[in-house]
């Protein structure tokens, strides 16, 4: 019986410093500036976007480091920042708690995931096609047939799209629609973080996983731009 009292109280008390917690801290001698807040996600958990430098590199509950600092800590030696997804363990040892950087570039990214304590990571490299698709564009859900979005000539993580988003009742899900890395299903796609979110309204999107889709809440003509290496969609309905 004490053995599972204790065993119960580890679990709760572990929760709740992974639910409670609203922020999120990089630092290190691979952050540039030496400290930057992390993005909050719309599913609980937290990303980051942009240049590393050759270091080490901890991430933590507070800016400063201070006694009730707690550390995100692989539980693989010497882990790579850049990674297919590894566990971390909360802890208080800050020596503990690095990810390595191994070199310097300006295309790193990472999501933390607060409730599953994983963290994956990547040097990102621009995708050479874009498209979108769905009940709400005027192809429907067919392979072969999707709209290509244009990547602009400065940058291209940078895509944008213009033309018209109605229900179509011949489609099924005749409001919805999502963005593909490709003419087809697989293996790259785009998603909001919630089912039917408002694509006037949504600002982030994530890469992969749930096929989560946007409905379109008023008919007419849109502009979408899409970033993809920093993950964020902008929309507008121009009439």
């Amino acid at each position: 019986m004490k053995r599972l009292l204790i065993a119960l109280t580890f679990i709760i008390c572990h929760v709740s410093l992974s639910t409670a917690q609203t922020e999120l801290w990089m630092t290190g001698s691979a952050v540039p500036g030496g400290v930057q807040k992390l993005i909050a996600t719309g599913d609980d958990g937290y990303k980051f976007a942009g240049k590393l430098n050759a270091g080490e590199l901890r991430i933590q509950t507070t800016k400063k480091a201070g006694k009730d600092t707690r550390y995100m800590a692989p539980n693989l030696p010497d882990a790579l920042i850049a990674n297919k997804g590894l566990r971390f363990t909360e802890t208080t040892d800050a020596e503990a708690a690095a990810w390595q950087v191994p070199f310097a570039e300006d295309r790193y990214r990472f999501v933390i995931d607060t409730k599953n304590h994983t963290l994956r990571g990547e040097i990102f490299q621009p995708w050479g096609e874009l498209f979108i698709a769905g009940g709400a564009t005027e192809v429907g859900w067919k392979e072969g047939k999707m709209l290509l979005m244009t990547q602009d000539l400065n940058n291209p993580c940078i895509w944008t799209w213009e033309g018209e988003l109605k229900r179509h009742p011949e489609f099924e899900e005749p409001t919805s629609f999502k963005f593909q890395g490709q003419d087809r299903w697989n293996p790259k796609n785009l998603h909001p973080y919630k089912q039917g979110a408002d694509i006037l309204q949504d600002e982030q999107l994530r890469t992969g996983g749930s096929d989560t889709k946007w409905e379109v809440k008023q008919e007419g003509r849109y502009r979408i731009t899409i970033d993809l290496f920093n993950e964020t969609v902008k929309a507008e309905l121009l009439k």
